[in-house]
Formats: structure tokens, C-alpha cells, sequence
């Protein structure tokens, strides 16, 4: 895994270096997130739905007329409140996780009109945890949970994903993509296997 961050890493630096041609971009969007869990590989798949947002920069290198790189540095933030009542009593359960992403997309577009044009993309996006919390209260009794303190969690994830976009009057660039995770964020002595996929739809401002 650490050499495929050193790989993409120095793809990056050898790109900007080149980048005789390259726009910057600043944007957010929303997330869609499915986290699917399986108590082995051959166990039945349970799923939990998250909702949040992102927000960052991207710097997109052309390659050519039709080709391009993008990476990107971006804040995300993903999260689901439970409530329910028991007896009459309120139960509460808050779940929201912070992280840091670099994606690297290679994109393929092409002109609709002089003022619009349609790409194609895909990539890897390298993810990491920066805060992911729980609390938990029962009527006014309320805990928060550190889950990364928990040594069965990961911070780190890697997803493969792809979309498409539009760039409309050289100043605004729409998006919507899928990413597939393909690290399994459960890290204990089990079998368990514990992954991220999310739709992204995300609209930004070019310079």
C-alpha cells in the first residue's frame, strides 16, 4: 500500500511540473454513502446508508485538447442520526466522520457547443480519517465514542471510481461520479470485511 501512495504520489509532482496548461478548480458537493458489512466472505451483506458533503480544490493538467489529469485535495464529511423511543424514552445515536481525500482522475472530453464541454473520468482516490465520532444518549444520558481509538477501524481507505462532467462557459464544472472502496475498514483478528462505496454530485468554480 505504501508504494502505491509513493507511485501516485510522484505521478503528481511529475504532472504539476508539466503543467503548461492546467486550471484550477474549487468546488463542493453532496455524498451518498454506502457502507456494506459482512461477517466473512461468505456471509450475507448488511448495508447502512450516510449522507454529508465535500469541499476543495482540484488542478486539472491537460494533456491534450482531449486529455487530461486531475488531481485534487478535498475535506469530506459523512454522517446518520438514529432516533428512536423506548418506554418512552428517547434513544439517540449520532454518527460523524471528518476525512482528508486525494483523488487523481484521468478524464477524456470533448466539445458539445464553444461553450460547453462533456468529459468522461476515472481514478483512484486515496482517503484518510481525520476525526470519526459516536455519541450515544438515552434520555439525558448522553457518551461520545472515538471509533478510531477502536483498533478494529481504519482511517485509511483506497476507492476506484469514475464519472462524468460538464464545463460550461470555461467557468463551471459540474460532476457526478461513483467511487467503489476497495479497502476493507475492519482491521481486527475476525473475518470480517467492512467497506465504503459513495455517489458524488458536486458542482465548482473554475479560475
Amino acid at each position: 500500500m505504501k508504494k502505491i501512495i509513493s507511485i501516485l504520489a510522484a505521478a503528481s509532482m511529475m504532472l504539476l511540473a508539466t503543467s503548461a496548461f492546467a486550471q484550477v478548480h474549487v468546488g463542493a458537493g453532496y455524498i451518498n454513502d454506502t457502507e456494506t458489512t459482512k461477517l466473512n466472505k461468505d456471509a450475507d451483506k448488511s448495508s447502512e446508508n450516510l449522507n454529508g458533503v465535500y469541499a476543495g480544490v482540484g488542478y486539472t493538467i491537460h494533456i491534450s485538447d482531449a486529455f487530461a489529469v486531475t488531481p485534487g485535495l478535498y475535506w469530506s464529511m459523512i454522517g446518520k442520526d438514529d432516533y428512536s423511543t423506548v418506554a418512552g424514552i428517547a434513544l439517540k445515536g449520532d454518527f460523524k466522520e471528518h476525512a482528508i481525500n486525494v483523488p487523481i482522475d484521468f478524464s477524456y472530453g470533448f466539445n458539445l457547443a464553444p461553450d460547453a464541454k462533456f468529459f468522461v473520468y476515472a481514478g483512484p482516490t486515496i482517503q484518510y480519517g481525520i476525526s470519526s465520532k459516536t455519541t450515544g444518549s438515552v434520555g439525558s444520558i448522553s457518551a461520545d465514542v472515538d471509533n478510531f481509538e477502536n483498533d478494529n477501524y481504519s482511517r485509511f481507505n483506497v476507492m476506484l471510481g469514475g464519472g462524468v462532467g460538464a464545463q460550461v462557459l470555461d467557468a463551471i464544472r459540474i460532476t457526478v461520479g461513483y467511487d467503489a472502496g476497495l479497502t476493507n475498514l475492519y482491521k481486527g483478528s475476525g473475518d470480517a470485511i467492512q467497506k465504503r462505496n459513495q455517489l458524488k454530485i458536486g458542482v465548482a468554480y473554475v479560475f
